[in-house]
């Protein structure tokens, strides 16, 4: 058995490499040595990032598995260096939902003056923005939004519904009551994805067991639920939806005179939120 020689005497491997280095020739490493991986180069570190971190993470695993380690973890870094720029958690998805909203199209009056369209659209389009991003959304509930993208969201519309002639008052509960039915729509269709409920056709089994249900109670003391058993779970998400919001919007159309309310006139809204 051939003898140990003392570690002390002899170069480690990688300083016979360096050493054949220095001469113009790399020795190269025993094959059964793990290669290393070269280290992934780290992107600056700034607000933006984080939060477009953070977004991948909610869109690839959903608003449970976000977590402040998690989005440092991504980053390359420790979960202390976030709060550099955002106090907690919440902070973070306070501009998180700010960065979404600025994906919906600002609401505009173009020259038909049709603004009931104009708001359909708009909910439509804050919906549709919402369901893109999983279950992000339970973030705006009971949170009265203050974000840049926001503020400028609501100064777009409101300037759509005073253009109509609407009464502040009225504007701004109807603007909030839409925006509950959007936030509560968008919730409750991210809950149905959850439990495997992705399409209408994946929900129909679900429906058919409710309304036999339903059909089956004692008719003595629920006529009306066996009667409209069918009517109460018949209709797509998006045929209620839509039903909703027309209730809505022909609820605001009352108020409406047609007259124009002088400071509703705001310039520089071409469509588009900002990031």
């Amino acid at each position: 058995m051939p003898s140990v020689p003392d570690s002390s005497a002899v170069p480690s491997s990688s300083a016979v490499v360096e050493t054949s280095a220095l001469h113009g020739s790399a020795v190269p490493a025993p094959p059964w040595r793990t290669r290393r991986k070269a280290p992934a180069a780290r992107q600056p570190l700034s607000a933006e990032a984080v939060i477009e971190t953070a977004l991948r993470l909610v869109d690839r695993d959903g608003l449970d598995a976000l977590s402040m380690r998690r989005v440092a973890q991504d980053l390359g870094t420790g979960p202390a260096s976030l709060y550099a720029y955002f106090a907690n958690k919440d902070e973070l998805l306070e501009q998180l939902l700010d960065r979404v909203v600025g994906e919906i199209p600002l609401p505009v009056l173009d020259a038909s003056g049709d603004w009931a369209a104009v708001v359909k659209r708009s909910c439509w389009d804050s919906r549709a923005v919402f369901l893109a991003h999983r279950d992000l959304v339970k973030v705006a509930r009971a949170n009265i939004p203050v974000g840049p993208n926001s503020l400028r969201y609501t100064e777009a519309m409101l300037a759509v519904l005073r253009g109509a002639g609407i009464p502040d008052k009225v504007a701004a509960w109807g603007m909030d009551q839409m925006s509950l039915v959007i936030v509560a729509d968008a919730v409750e269709t991210s809950i149905h994805v959850s439990h495997g409920r992705q399409s209408e056709a994946d929900a129909a089994p679900y429906l058919a067991q409710i309304r036999d249900y339903y059909a089956s109670l004692p008719v003595d003391r629920f006529p009306n639920l066996v009667a409209m058993a069918p009517a109460m779970t018949e209709g797509s998400g998006d045929e209620r939806f839509a039903f909703a919001i027309d209730l809505m919007v022909d609820g605001l159309a009352r108020h409406a005179t047609g007259r124009v309310v002088e400071s509703s006139r705001v310039s520089g809204f071409v469509g588009g939120g900002g990031k």
